[in-house]
């Protein structure tokens, strides 16, 4: 049996199994398992308190799980601190937008690229070739970071200076700049209005389709899960109460009694 179990998480992408998390009394996170193929698309969705963040925060090391394993590309990342993390290729955002608001728009992109650069100290102060042609290529890269989500006019701005819109595209796109193959969103659709929404569910379309990275993404927006997640995981009270396509979980009475407080069968979104 655990032969088998190495298998099939070989085969997959990223890979909970039991997880649990408590805060004193408060069981946050309970037994949460789920498993997310190269190139997805998955939703996790529950009522206010249900666990999502911590979940998010258990996955990118914010939190240690009490009891459970997560593994990423063949990889144990249970217990590793955040930045060994996202060197292994996961990154994310915040329901609470965290930018570096004292530095430009271009230089919050361009803070992504550390971990992959090839020059040292001495190329740096000395201003030798090597450091020029390396930030060169950063500063264009991080251009295409900025022209792919429209902020591109903003380059030089202040970060603290965006509006709220740009400065959800922002966060964004420094996630992706990590070069990471699994994104987690937390809200992203956050304070958008319906055009910035419809907006926002092909970017994140296009960033899978063009980047072949994953996405595991919080939202409250039901249109934007429903038309954009091919799978829902579904929390409440820091248990998976249910979990299948969009259709399925729109229609499961354990769904609608959660975010209802009914067992009258009404479309959760």
């Amino acid at each position: 049996m655990k032969q088998l179990e190495t298998i099939q998480k070989e085969f997959k992408q990223f890979f909970a199994e039991g997880v649990s998390k408590s805060f004193g009394g408060l069981k946050a996170v309970d037994n949460f398992s789920m498993e997310l193929n190269t190139g997805e698309i998955v939703g996790l969705i529950g009522p206010n308190g249900a666990g999502k963040t911590t979940v998010f925060n258990l996955i990118t090391g914010m939190e240690t799980p009490d009891s459970g394993k997560f593994y990423f590309q063949r990889d144990f990342i249970t217990g590793k601190p955040p930045h060994m993390i996202s060197e292994l290729g996961i990154a994310r955002t915040f329901q609470n937008i965290r930018l570096l608001d004292y530095l430009t728009v271009i230089d919050n992109i361009k803070i992504a690229y550390h971990k992959h650069i090839s020059y040292n100290f001495a190329h740096a102060s000395l201003r030798l070739p090597k450091f020029f042609s390396v930030e060169k290529e950063i500063t264009e890269k991080s251009f295409g970071f900025l022209e792919l989500f429209g902020i591109e006019d903003s380059a030089y701005e202040l970060a603290s200076s965006l509006p709220y819109g740009k400065r959800r595209k922002l966060e964004m796109a420094r996630a992706l700049a990590t070069e990471a193959s699994l994104l987690l969103l937390d809200e992203p659709a956050a304070g958008l209005n319906p055009r910035e929404t419809t907006e926002l569910t092909e970017l994140i379309r296009k960033i899978r389709d063009d980047f072949h990275v994953s996405i595991f993404l919080i939202e409250h927006d039901m249109s934007l899960v429903m038309n954009l997640c091919e799978r829902v995981i579904v929390l409440n009270f820091g248990e998976i109460i249910a979990h299948g396509t969009p259709h399925e979980v729109q229609n499961n009475p354990d769904v609608i009694e959660a975010y209802l407080g009914t067992g009258k069968k009404k479309n959760v979104s």
